[in-house]
């Protein structure tokens, strides 16, 4: 060497001080000019004193610490920041000797088409560890050499497959136009597809049995289970890239086939199949990938493989997740279809979102009723034959018995066509078939049967604190979080007049107690005449045609309407213009109820009245305690009778009038849109970005994983 070139030597360090330090000191006796030695020291995230013990011992080594346990990418970290002509990887539990170094730059110096070169590694027992690594049969790979006894066999410089990455010194050309290691790959057998990746371009690999290293085997991995891990996992990884014609007949000669840790088995054919796409050619991939699906199939069902390929797709970017929002109830105006209206409006952009329903709705319908723009939604209506012969509006679950067979199994084989499967009304019997299903409880209001299927949800939301009480209480289950509605409707200001307001859906079980509201209006008329003077009462709500209990109130009011009117389907508008004139809401849902699912889950309609400045008086039971402060942001009522004194108190009173509108209207905040859109946005943000990443392993967390996944 006329000029002796700068080497930079990389070590990559994991909670391993004691092996790392005894590489360091090997390093400070080579036989070769500390001016021209530039040592790098890469700790992969050991979160004990490795850097700060290390950087005091040894204060000329540069530190850098990785931002993930990933040897490959601590190794590219490290190469980033080499200054050396040569750059050489060694293992931190590896020593050198003297003159290791010095022989293998003189062999790079010597032989230009060399990209790599490698000496004798050795145990400390002087038994052999390896002179260069081989391919057998089956693409397993070995170290030549591995547990011999050095008796001078291996004792003559030659080309090799590969090298060892426990001690090898690389020309940094080549590493440059190979470029950087595949940290998929993330330990071992990155080693061998590099080597691949360098005859490829044609650089060789030579091994001279001259500059010795020795090595504690597996000193820093601990154990046999990693290894074993990432060899089998990669092994994948490399015929994707370099095998691909091999990839499929590989699957029965893997360990985790063998050892039937077909979990183990999948999670890596996954990453392998995206490796697939990223390196072949498309008739390549379409000449594989039936070949894979053929075999996975025998060992998986024909639906687990399915949603491999198809979240692949969202992998790799090449389509938006999607997902299915089924509501039984979406042709109805109601709380709870707005509720997941407007969840649908926040994520359309972002996701792929289709509404499944059982009877005839359109897009526009949704988006006149809630004042929501849907435009990006679809809507797909599958009639369910067992209600459609019955001439049912409402699809009510309840009367599907144990004896029956599951009308919603329509339901969940649609199911299976989306990423995502949202069950947005709590039909109990909709078994999930997607990768990831939602179930939103307003409340559970039927019992465990044999079609119950609330148990195979990946997640459950809830809509109140009674809700999450009756969710354990009859089903035994804990909601993943619980998530209120998003009520925005504030409208413009303008003077309020004497009506008093109920909104609430014409149900034909008469669960909103219009009854009883008008009951106790004419209580009041007839008690306080002259205080009443001037006061409506105006009972809003949707309806099906030919509701009984509609028409029961309709026959009500025909012997005396007196002040008491009646809107029914009014349009968006109209009942915005009610809100912002009443100046007092009634609520009586629950009231001379046992049964739960008769209550109020949440109450929607009492915080759109609050937002609009109207004083609540709303049964005392169900969702609405939690909305509603007694006697300071409105009132709560136990019977009609206090309904009507909790009135008369606020007609009779403008001062206290004025004062709860007040109160009701900055308690009703706390349910705005926007805390709605950021735990909404929040919950999706990280299933997308859990569904489409490939998360890499941890090599701290394989040993465990391994330990659960093995059988027998």
């Amino acid at each position: 060497m006329t000029s002796i070139p700068i080497c930079s030597l990389i070590i990559v360090n994991y909670k391993g001080i004691r092996q790392t330090k005894d590489c360091l000191k090997s390093l400070q006796k080579l036989a070769y000019p500390e001016q021209q030695l530039d040592v790098i020291l890469i700790d992969n995230c050991s979160q004990d004193e490795s850097v700060n013990t290390l950087s005091e011992l040894f204060p000329q080594v540069r530190v850098f610490v990785n931002s993930e346990n990933n040897f490959a990418k601590a190794l590219n970290l490290g190469i980033s920041q080499a200054k050396g002509q040569y750059i050489g990887f060694l293992n931190n539990d590896a020593t050198l000797d003297s003159h290791w170094l010095e022989i293998l730059v003189k062999l790079l110096e010597k032989h230009k088409n060399v990209g790599a070169a490698s000496g004798k590694l050795l145990f400390k027992d002087g038994r052999i560890n390896s002179v260069g690594i081989q391919q057998l049969p089956n693409f397993f790979w070995r170290d030549v050499g591995f547990g011999e006894k050095d008796s001078g066999q291996y004792n003559t410089e030659r080309e090799v497959e590969g090298l060892c990455w426990a001690a090898v010194l690389f020309r940094r050309e080549c590493l440059e136009i190979v470029g950087q290691i595949d940290e998929d790959f993330v330990m071992y057998f990155e080693d061998v597809e590099y080597s691949k990746r360098c005859q490829k371009q044609g650089w060789k690999m030579l091994y001279t049995p001259t500059a010795i290293a020795h090595h504690e085997y597996r000193g820093s991995s601990k154990g046999s289970k990693l290894t074993e891990y990432f060899c089998n996992r990669n092994r994948f990884l490399y015929l994707a890239k370099h095998e691909p014609l091999q990839l499929a007949a590989s699957i029965h000669t893997s360990d985790f086939f063998t050892h039937k840790q077909y979990d183990l088995l999948l999670e890596s054919l996954f990453v392998a199949i995206k490796k697939l796409y990223e390196y072949q050619k498309p008739e390549i991939i379409e000449t594989v990938l039936p070949q894979l699906s053929d075999k996975l199939a025998v060992i998986y069902s024909r639906l687990k493989v399915d949603r491999i390929l198809s979240r692949l797709q969202v992998v790799r970017g090449d389509r938006k997740m999607s997902i299915a929002i089924y509501d039984h109830g979406l042709h109805f105006i109601g709380g709870g279809q707005k509720y997941v209206a407007t969840m649908a409006s926040l994520l359309q952009n972002q996701f792929d979102i289709t509404f499944i329903t059982n009877k005839p709705v359109a897009i526009s319908d949704l988006e006149s009723w809630y004042g929501l723009n849907l435009s990006e939604c679809k809507i797909k209506v599958i009639p369910l034959p067992f209600y459609e012969k019955r001439g049912m509006q409402c699809i009510d679950s309840s009367i599907i018995t144990d004896d029956l067979e599951n009308p919603f199994d329509e339901i969940a084989r649609e199911s299976k066509n989306y990423d995502i499967f949202i069950n947005a009304n709590q039909l109990e019997k909709v078994k999930p078939l997607s990768p990831i299903s939602v179930f939103f409880c307003h409340f559970p209001n039927t019992f465990r049967n044999r079609h119950f299927a609330v148990d195979d949800y990946t997640f459950i939301i809830a809509n109140s604190q009674f809700t999450v009480k009756w969710l354990d209480k009859r089903w035994n289950l804990k909601p993943t979080f619980m998530l209120y509605p998003p009520v925005e409707m504030e409208t413009v200001k303008v003077p309020k007049e004497n009506i008093i307001l109920a909104v609430g859906q014409w149900e034909a079980g008469g669960t909103k107690k219009q009854i009883e509201l008008i009951k106790a209006f004419r209580s009041l008329l007839a008690d306080y005449p002259e205080q009443m003077q001037g006061w409506r009462l105006v009972l809003v709500g949707s309806s099906i045609p030919k509701n009984p209990y509609l028409k029961t109130v309709q026959n009500l009011l025909k012997q005396d309407a007196g002040a008491i009117e009646l809107k029914v389907n009014a349009d968006l508008e109209e009942v915005k213009s009610l809100y912002a004139k009443a100046s007092i809401f009634w609520h009586a849902c629950g009231l001379g109820e046992v049964n739960p699912q008769r209550f109020e889950h949440f109450g929607m309609a009492t915080v759109e009245a609050m937002q609009n400045r109207c004083a609540p008086i709303v049964f005392n039971g169900g969702g609405q305690v939690e909305i509603v402060e007694n006697r300071r942001s409105g009132f709560l009522f136990n019977s009609v009778e206090e309904l009507c004194h909790h009135s008369h108190q606020l007609i009779v009173n403008p001062d206290l009038l004025a004062e709860i509108q007040a109160v009701a209207y900055q308690r009703s905040q706390y349910f705005i849109l926007a805390h709605f859109e950021e735990k909404v946005k929040h919950f999706f943000e990280i299933i997308h970005k859990e569904y489409a990443t490939i998360r890499l392993p941890n090599p701290a967390d394989v040993a465990q994983i391994v330990d659960i996944n093995r059988e027998g």
